[in-house]
Parts: structure tokens; C-alpha cells; sequence
């Protein structure tokens, strides 16, 4: 295996690829309790992140031609939220995921923004840590009625 892992902007061509990365990075989610849709994504629907309604930039890392790792930054509020953060299961602990995080932060900050937001479950047994680690801090609690678990909002800021 290569040791280059590139990040550059994802396009449509790259929903083929996507697709089974989301499905199968979350499902390491889903195994831990925190449900999901991301398991069961489809075509359509990741394809839909690259119309022109909703503002958003979609970065890919890939190793080898192969896509590994992704992550979403929408620009619907006034601060940009991180969001589908993915790294396939054999690439994880390889620091793609900071890589992909780095990477949306300069974006963010290039376009003017002085914080970059994201969510993820409450008690999460490693992404609290990894975000936490980057400098992200918790600014809210949205309680989840239909879970066990809530989901807590971080903001970094840039």
C-alpha cells in the first residue's frame, strides 16, 4: 500500500465510489449502537449533494486511485457544519480523517468563515476524542427522543 493519501474536491464521478465507502465506514457505527441511514445511502441520494440547490463542497482523500476517506461541508448557516465524515474500515487510525479535517477547516477559511461546526452522537466511543483532539469544543445538546443517545454540536474556531 502507498503511503500518498491525496485530498482533492469530490464531483459526481466520484458517487460510484462513495456510495459503498459511506456504507461501509458507518456501518462500524451502527455496529456500536448509533443508528444510521448512512448504512443503506444510495446513488441517488449522495448524487443529490452535487446539484446546485444546497451549497456545499465535498473533499475525497484517495490512496492508490482508490477513494478512502470523505467528508461534506454544507454552507447553509451562517457558519459552515463539517457533516458524513467517512474513512473506509482498513484505512481507519491512518490519519485520513484528520487529513480530510484539515483540509475542510482551510477551506472554510479561505471562503471567510471563522468557525467550522459539526455534530456527532453523545458518548461516542471515538469521534468525541478525535474532535476533541483537533480543538473542537461543545456548544450544544440536541436531545434526541427516539435514541439512546443525543447529539452534541462542537464548533473549532479557525
Amino acid at each position: 500500500m502507498s503511503a500518498t493519501v491525496e485530498i482533492r474536491r469530490a464531483t459526481a464521478d466520484d458517487v460510484p465510489a462513495l456510495v459503498p465507502l459511506y456504507r461501509a465506514a458507518y456501518q462500524t457505527t451502527a455496529d456500536l449502537g448509533y443508528p444510521t441511514s448512512m448504512t443503506d445511502v444510495d446513488h441517488e441520494y449522495v448524487r443529490s449533494w452535487f446539484a446546485d440547490e444546497e451549497p456545499s463542497a465535498e473533499f475525497v482523500a484517495e490512496r492508490d486511485s482508490e477513494v478512502v476517506g470523505a467528508v461534506r461541508v454544507l454552507e447553509t448557516e451562517d457558519h459552515p457544519f463539517a457533516e458524513r465524515l467517512a474513512v473506509a474500515p482498513d484505512e481507519q487510525g491512518a490519519g485520513i480523517g484528520a487529513r480530510l479535517f484539515e483540509h475542510a477547516e482551510t477551506y472554510a477559511r479561505e471562503r471567510g468563515y471563522d468557525r467550522l461546526q459539526l455534530g456527532t452522537y453523545s458518548e461516542h466511543p471515538f469521534l468525541i476524542d478525535f474532535y476533541e483532539s483537533r480543538g473542537y469544543e461543545q456548544y450544544t445538546v440536541w436531545e434526541n427522543d427516539d435514541a439512546d443517545h443525543d447529539y452534541i454540536g462542537y464548533q473549532k474556531q479557525l
